[in-house]
């Protein structure tokens, strides 16, 4: 558990708050953004982003959204939802255009079936884009991974006076979540909020 070197503060002060861990930008790897935006070309327009929960699926696919022409339309099926495809269907419009862009985060909430229905729902969209945590509904445009590197770095970015003090613990943090980094942000929230 991290704990030493950190001091309790306030909750608007906190340098894990979500709305500061929201404002972080998807961090690419060795691929640029105009290179998705070309293989989603490729791809048709419908292609998945994959990978495993917290390494940043939902942030990519806002980036791309804003970055691709036409009107999004954001489908976000939350796994406390007792029927998601329903879920899913209150979240498109009317009429889908081939303006649109779907952009569904959460896809294995859905099911086969009520994958199917959607696929189908949305199939005169311009676009189709939907988060996965294994590849095989959709084209893979991109695969998404986490490593030690990576949390230190969103540390030192969210937190940089204390990044140093933290690193030898973050190690810890990463293996003890799988490397989810949203949990180790809402660990290390905790942390700064005097909870651990």
């Amino acid at each position: 558990m991290i704990s030493h070197g950190v001091v309790a503060c306030r909750p608007a002060d906190n340098p894990f708050a979500s709305h500061r861990v929201e404002g972080l930008a998807y961090r690419f790897n060795g691929v640029r953004p105009e290179h998705l935006r070309q293989r989603l070309e490729e791809l048709g327009g419908r292609a998945a982003i994959v990978g495993p929960k917290g390494s940043g699926k939902t942030t990519l696919l806002e980036e791309l959204a804003a970055t691709v022409p036409g009107e999004p339309v954001p489908v976000r099926i939350e796994s406390s939802s007792r029927r998601p495809w329903r879920s899913a269907w209150a979240q498109l419009p009317k009429t889908i255009g081939t303006d649109h862009l779907i952009l569904i985060d959460g896809s294995e909430q859905l099911g086969s079936v009520g994958w199917h229905f959607l696929m189908h729902a949305t199939r005169t969209a311009r676009i189709v884009l939907a988060t996965l945590h294994r590849p095989g509904l959709l084209p893979t445009l991109i695969e998404c991974d986490t490593d030690h590197d990576l949390l230190f770095d969103l540390v030192e970015e969210l937190a940089p006076t204390d990044a140093t003090t933290l690193e030898p613990e973050l190690e810890d943090l990463f293996e003890r979540h799988g490397g989810d980094i949203r949990l180790c942000f809402r660990e290390l929230y905790d942390v700064y909020a005097g909870r651990a």
